[in-house]
């Protein structure tokens, strides 16, 4: 079957990877590059966990572990670090549940089990803590390396510095992918432009109103030692807040580089003119202040800030579809890359036309009507 993947953010990119394993002819594009720094997908890290307050997310994230071992023996190269989460605050009880329900081991945890695991992090009188083993941070660079390479590998091709202007039926069947290096005949489109890709999907009727948005990460040293008893060896965390006090954060070990923080907190809208992703400072000593005041025992000296988009759905759900010979990745909504290895699987059983895995099911486009 020829395929093409238009944009090659993490649904993208893995989708064209494991097409091409399956043995299809795969075209994959991208204007900006595979980790550009416009997009979703850029940065040294992310937390994988299996830790969310649904089921069905927690029966996702297990089947993906396997998935990222899987990658990790197929090319040779280290993705995951195990280091464990601390989720405190909001939903730690939703949490709990859905873990315990689907077997997955967590447990509750005062404030002298929080300080062997985390001694940095200020323990917060009243709130709810616990921790999950299984979870730690994504080497983004090398998870898109590694699909990458799976891609090249089973002969399929990447295009860069291509811009896709439509997308239309073929009148002889299939999709006409048109774009400033050519067109493209193919019997299966898979549309994974990220914040780009609300206008395309409008192009082909598709009505989805995806938000994207920009925002920011901020390192910081940590301290002087990252080896056996340093910040390196630390847990990610998760803090929601119980009211609206404070906006949450997430911070995770991001190794060679420092202690990575971000506020739950978008910087500015999405557009698609701005291709400015400079930090912005005020948000960056947003980031140094939290981390003094819940994380004192760490070096908070900035190291850098990132900015990337998010593409946040209605329901801040995934939307993983097929309409005719149109296949729909889109609204990561921040929860993206952690999934990367799902979403080649649930892709490409799309395009071949698969029942594929029950609880993807869920992110069909019908759900909004």
């Amino acid at each position: 079957m020829r395929v093409v993947v238009v944009g090659t953010g993490v649904m993208g990119l893995s989708a064209a990877a494991t097409l091409a394993r399956r043995r299809h002819d795969v075209v994959a594009v991208d204007r900006f590059g595979v980790g550009n720094r416009t997009a979703s997908s850029p940065g040294a890290t992310r937390i994988w966990r299996m830790a969310h307050p649904d089921r069905t997310r927690v029966r996702l994230a297990v089947w993906t572990k396997v998935l990222w071992r899987d990658l990790e023996q197929r090319t040779g190269r280290t993705i995951l670090r195990e280091r464990g989460l601390l989720w405190r605050g909001g939903d730690v009880e939703s949490v709990a549940q859905a873990l315990t329900d689907e077997g997955v081991s967590c447990e509750f945890v005062d404030e002298q089990r929080q300080h062997e695991l985390f001694p940095e992090l200020r323990w917060k009188p009243g709130q709810s803590v616990i921790w999950q083993p299984d979870a730690g941070a994504v080497i983004a660079t090398e998870a898109l390396a590694a699909s990458a390479q799976v891609l090249q590998e089973s002969d399929g091709r990447l295009l860069t510095g291509v811009s896709v202007t439509s997308i239309t039926p073929a009148a002889h069947g299939g999709v006409l992918v048109e774009s400033d290096a050519g067109a493209f005949d193919a019997d299966v489109a898979v549309v994974t432009a990220g914040p780009w890709a609300g206008p395309l999907l409008a192009g082909l009727g598709i009505e989805v109103a995806l938000q994207p948005v920009l925002e920011q990460v901020t390192y910081v040293r940590g301290g002087p030692n990252g080896g056996v008893d340093g910040w390196q060896q630390r847990p990610c965390v998760i803090d929601v807040p119980e009211d609206a006090s404070s906006f949450g954060f997430y911070a995770m070990p991001t190794p060679g580089i420092g202690y990575k923080v971000g506020l739950d907190d978008p910087l500015r809208d999405f557009d698609p003119a701005d291709l400015d992703r400079s930090p912005d400072s005020e948000r960056e000593r947003e980031a140094l202040d939290r981390v003094r005041l819940d994380l004192p025992g760490l070096d908070p000296t900035l190291v850098r800030s990132e900015v990337c988009t998010w593409t946040d759905s209605p329901d801040s759900q995934f939307i993983l579809d097929r309409v005719g010979d149109i296949v729909v990745g889109c609204g990561d909504s921040g929860q993206g890359f952690k999934f990367h290895p799902m979403f080649g699987e649930v892709i490409a059983d799309l395009v071949e036309g698969k029942p594929g895995h029950p609880d993807a099911a869920g992110f069909s486009v019908s759900r909004f009507g």
